[in-house]
């Protein structure tokens, strides 16, 4: 059967397997751990937050979850800024997302991810390259992996450069990149040009590389 929730009475171990479960979520995501007196108050004060703010932002999220599904016009989409200390609830329409127009073919939002599916080739730099390249009519330059430089066009076409060059536009992602091993896809932020000499372009989506 149920237990009802009890934190002043030490021997039912309510507040123990809270305080055991708080600080397993703190070492996973890295979090400072947390005292079992701080986790006995701030259990004290959990059900009035759950019965009002949690409650009432799942509620309006519902609604909002809803109306994607139904394929509701952007104009029947709300934000909303809510307060119960005042109170105060008030809802306004989202502006429209951010655009760019890279060529004039090609405008791109800050919602777009460009997906990449290299098919009876290796899958490695040169490729994507050329893949892109014909996809979307804009040049490469550098690639990025979580932050992390893979491909510095700069660098690697300066004078000496040759051989590394080649070995890294030939390598297979999975060598190139540090990654843990299972992944379906890598998702890279590659920098572009309009030509071979042009200045980098702004607004380019995330590149999604199917693995």
């Amino acid at each position: 059967a149920a237990e009802e929730f009890e934190k002043d009475d030490d021997t039912n171990f309510h507040i123990d397997f809270i305080h055991a479960m708080a600080n397993c979520r703190s070492s996973n995501y890295k979090l400072d751990p947390m005292e079992w007196m701080t986790v006995k108050i701030k259990a004290g004060r959990i059900v009035p937050a759950l019965a009002t703010t949690t409650a009432c932002v799942a509620g309006l999220q519902t609604i909002e979850l809803v109306k994607l599904v139904k394929n509701c016009k952007v104009e029947d989409v709300k934000n909303a800024f809510l307060n119960l200390a005042v109170p105060l609830l008030s809802q306004s329409e989202p502006g429209p997302d951010i655009k760019t127009k890279l060529t004039p073919d090609l405008t791109v939002s800050i919602w777009d991810r460009w997906e990449l599916k290299i098919e009876n080739k290796a899958i490695n730099l040169r490729h994507i390259f050329e893949e892109l390249l014909e996809k979307y009519k804009l040049h490469p330059k550098d690639v990025f992996y979580k932050g992390s430089p893979i491909f510095m066009h700069a660098i690697m076409y300066s004078h000496g450069k040759e051989q590394t060059r080649q070995e890294t536009l030939q390598k297979n992602l999975t060598d190139l990149l540090p990654l843990e091993g299972g992944e379906k896809y890598v998702d890279l932020t590659i920098t572009f040009t309009l030509n071979e000499t042009g200045e980098i372009l702004k607004g380019i989506p995330l590149v999604r590389v199917f693995l």
